[in-house]
C-alpha cells in the first residue's frame, strides 16, 4: 500500500512540474487572447497598406507595420503579426481593429485562424493536468 501511495505522490509531483511551464505559456498568451476576443466581438475591418516588413535576422518576416484609415478618420499606423505569406511593401492587407482604440488591430487571417485559438487548447490541457495532479495527490 505504501509503494502505491508513494507512486501516486510521485506522479502527482511530476504532473505538477509539467503544469508550471504550461501555466507560464498560458499566462503570457492571455493578453493576446483577450484582444482577439474583443476584436471578434466588436472589431471593424479595414484595408491597410503594408509600409514595412519587420524581420527576424535577415530572412523571416515576423511582423508587418501597416497604415489604415479608421471610420473616425485620420491615419493609424500599427504593427501586426505577419501572415504566412507576408505582403510586399505597398500591398494591401485586411485588418480588424477596435473602433474604440484603432491602435488595437490584427490581420483578419490571424483572427480567424487556429493560431488565435490555440490558447484555449493550452488552457484546457492545463486544467486537465492540474485536476489529474490534484486527484493523484488526494489518492496518495
Amino acid at each position: 500500500m505504501f509503494l502505491a501511495s508513494e507512486g501516486l505522490r510521485t506522479a502527482a509531483m511530476a504532473i505538477g512540474m509539467l503544469c508550471l511551464p504550461l501555466a507560464v505559456v498560458v499566462c503570457v498568451a492571455v493578453p493576446d487572447q483577450l484582444r482577439d476576443r474583443r476584436l471578434r466581438r466588436r472589431g471593424v475591418q479595414a484595408d491597410a497598406v503594408c509600409v514595412e516588413r519587420i524581420r527576424t535576422g535577415s530572412v523571416v518576416v515576423t511582423a508587418i507595420r501597416c497604415e489604415f484609415q479608421p471610420q473616425t478618420g485620420g491615419t493609424v499606423r500599427v504593427t501586426v503579426n505577419s501572415p504566412v505569406i507576408p505582403p510586399a511593401v505597398g500591398q494591401v492587407l485586411r485588418v480588424v481593429y477596435d473602433p474604440q482604440d484603432p491602435r488595437t488591430a490584427t490581420t483578419t487571417l490571424r483572427l480567424h485562424s487556429n493560431e488565435s485559438r490555440k490558447t484555449y487548447v493550452q488552457q484546457a490541457v492545463l486544467v486537465v493536468l492540474v485536476a489529474t495532479a490534484v486527484v493523484l495527490a488526494l489518492l496518495s
